[in-house]
């Protein structure tokens, strides 16, 4: 059988990643399918994050990427210290806007 399946629902999945993540322990490390399970983003979400240098700090163990949970927690703290700087903003330019229409 081929280590990949097709269902309308999910193309081309390759499932011994799958099987992989639903047998991970925590402290474990994460392939990059199950850190994207893990933490319900796509893989295509982590690559463009990727791209713009948003990753996680990754292991690279005989060409296989590897995530610790050390960066995996990282990663959180930086996104959630980005998230709370993006409202923040947000929210300084709706209340300047407020006060302009005054």
């Amino acid at each position: 059988m081929s280590p990949y399946t097709r269902d309308r629902n999910h193309p081309a999945v390759r499932t011994a990643f799958r099987d992989h993540a639903k047998r991970r322990q925590p402290g474990d490390l994460h392939t990059i399918p199950s850190f994207c399970e893990s933490n319900a983003i796509s893989e295509s979400t982590y690559y463009a994050l990727k791209r713009r240098g948003m990753q996680p700090r990754e292991l690279e163990i005989d060409g296989a990427i590897r995530i610790t949970p050390e960066a995996e927690a990282d990663w959180r703290r930086e996104r959630e210290a980005e998230t709370v700087v993006r409202r923040q903003r947000l929210r300084e330019r709706a209340e300047a806007a407020a006060a302009r229409s005054q």
